[in-house]
C-alpha cells in the first residue's frame, strides 16, 4: 500500500490545498509543522470590526436565553486559558472571552469575534486540564478560521436577512434583535449552524497547534477524542448533539495522531494542574441547572 504524504493526509481529512501554505512566524524553532493559514478576510469581506459588533449582539441575546453562571475562581481560570490560546493563534487581536453556562450538556461554542461559551456538563465531563484545553482551542479555532461569521452570514443571507443585520450593525435601534427573535433566538439560531466536516477538521488543526505553542500538550486532542469514542459506543447509537457535524470521532482520533508524529513535543508541556481540578470540584458545587427551554449552539 502506497505511503500518504503529510499533505494527502490531511487532504483526505477534509483540508483542502488552499489552507495548507505555511503561517509564517508562528512555529517554534524544530517542528515540522504545516499548520493551515487561514483566508484574512470573512466572506463578504466584512472586517474585523463588524463581525466583533456582531458577535457581541449574538452574546447579548444568548445570554439573556442561557442560564450563565459566575464563579470567582472558575471565570478567571477558564479565561486565562481562553487568553493563552489566543494569543498563540493566528487571530490574536479578537476580543476573545469565555462564560461559563449552568447546564449538563457537554458542549462549548464560539460566536463571530471571541465570544465564547463552556458548559459546566463539559467542565464535569473531562479528567485532566489537556482535554479541556484540546476542547477551547478547537472553538478559538472556529473563530479563527471565520467558520461561525460565515455560517451565520450564509443563514441570513438565505432569508435575505444579510444587508439589514450589516446596515445595523453599529446602530443601537433594535433591528437586529428583532431579527434574532424573529429567526427563534440566538441559542437556536447558532444550534441550527452546520459546520462542514471540513471546517471542523481545520478548527482540530489550528487548536493543535495553538496548544502547541501555548504550552500545553495536545495529547490532550488524543484523550478527548478517546472519551468521546468511547460515551458515542455507550450511547448505543444516540445522537450526541456536541459531535452532529463533527467528522467521526475515530477519524478526528487518526488525524491528530498522525499530526503528533510530525511535531517535538517539549518536555515541560502542561496536561494536568491542581487549578483545574479544584475548578472541577467547584462546578459540582454549582446550584442545579434550570431545566433546558432551548435547544444547544453547536461547538
Amino acid at each position: 500500500m502506497a505511503t500518504l504524504s503529510r499533505r494527502d493526509w490531511l487532504r483526505n481529512a477534509g483540508m483542502g490545498t488552499a489552507v495548507l501554505t505555511l503561517a509564517p512566524g508562528l512555529f517554534s524553532s524544530g517542528l515540522l509543522a504545516e499548520e493551515p493559514r487561514v483566508p484574512d478576510h470573512s466572506r463578504n469581506n466584512v472586517s474585523d470590526a463588524d463581525e466583533i459588533a456582531l458577535g457581541k449582539r449574538f452574546a447579548a441575546e444568548l445570554e439573556r436565553e442561557s442560564p450563565i453562571v459566575s464563579d470567582s475562581t472558575i471565570d478567571p481560570y477558564l479565561n486565562s486559558i481562553v487568553q493563552q490560546l489566543a494569543s498563540k493563534s493566528q487571530r490574536p487581536n479578537m476580543p476573545y472571552t469565555i462564560k461559563l453556562i449552568n447546564t449538563y450538556d457537554v458542549n462549548a461554542c464560539s460566536l463571530p469575534g471571541g465570544s465564547m461559551y463552556c458548559n459546566r456538563g463539559l467542565l464535569e465531563l473531562v479528567t485532566s486540564e489537556d482535554q479541556l484545553v484540546a476542547t477551547l482551542a478547537h472553538e478559538i479555532g472556529h473563530v479563527v478560521g471565520r467558520h461561525v461569521v460565515n455560517r451565520i452570514m450564509l443563514s441570513l443571507e438565505a432569508r435575505a436577512l444579510l444587508k439589514p443585520v450589516l446596515d445595523n450593525l453599529h446602530k443601537q435601534n433594535g433591528v437586529i434583535e428583532k431579527i434574532i427573535l424573529e429567526m427563534g433566538g440566538a441559542v437556536a439560531m447558532l444550534a441550527m449552524l452546520h459546520f462542514s466536516r471540513q471546517d471542523e477538521a481545520q478548527a482540530d488543526l489550528l487548536g493543535f497547534y495553538e496548544m502547541l505553542r501555548a504550552g500545553w500538550d495536545p495529547h490532550g486532542f488524543i484523550k478527548m477524542f478517546a472519551m468521546l469514542d468511547k460515551l458515542e459506543r455507550a450511547s448505543g447509537g444516540i445522537n450526541i448533539p456536541f459531535l452532529s457535524d463533527h467528522p467521526p470521532t475515530p477519524e478526528r482520533l487518526a488525524a491528530m495522531k498522525h499530526e503528533l508524529t510530525q511535531v517535538r513535543i517539549p518536555g515541560d508541556a502542561v496536561s494536568d494542574s491542581l487549578s483545574f481540578h479544584k475548578c472541577k470540584a467547584l462546578a459540582h458545587l454549582l446550584p442545579a441547572p434550570p431545566k433546558p427551554r432551548k435547544p444547544q449552539p453547536k461547538g
